[in-house]
């Protein structure tokens, strides 16, 4: 968030706080869209990790009363599907929210083990000879 005692301009100088409930946890999301929620400041999650992000960010994104939009990334890997029990479901362009306890999906750990890692991938190896 901007500098919270400078005068009104500045702190206009931002539409839409991007919050990854993802990488800092949804509690402390909740947080951050708070701390955007006082100075009329949306916030719009940022999600392009699978499908369990995705439902954990749409949980986060229910519970905010500042949401803008939500990222979804559709078509992440062709085998998204096969790496989770359930897949996000979509209704007239919009996130179902699930009801079911938990986030409203989990891994599937046989998908997973039939698409393991490509040896000497990643960001360790990038462009390395």
């Amino acid at each position: 968030m901007p500098e919270l005692n400078v005068d009104k301009h500045v702190l206009q100088a931002m539409d839409v706080a991007i919050v990854d409930a993802v990488w800092n946890g949804v509690w402390q999301s909740i947080k951050i869209a708070a701390a955007a929620d006082a100075h009329e400041v949306n916030i719009a999650p940022h999600n392009f990790y699978g499908h369990l992000a995705t439902m954990m960010n749409a949980h986060f994104a229910a519970a905010t009363p500042n949401l803008r939009i939500m990222e979804v990334d559709i078509d992440r890997l062709p085998w998204d599907k096969e790496v989770f029990i359930k897949a996000p479901q979509f209704e007239d362009g919009h996130l179902v929210v699930p009801n079911e306890p938990g986030w409203g999906t989990e891994p599937n750990e046989d998908g997973i083990r039939a698409h393991e890692p490509r040896a000497g991938g990643g960001l360790l190896n990038y462009r390395q000879s």
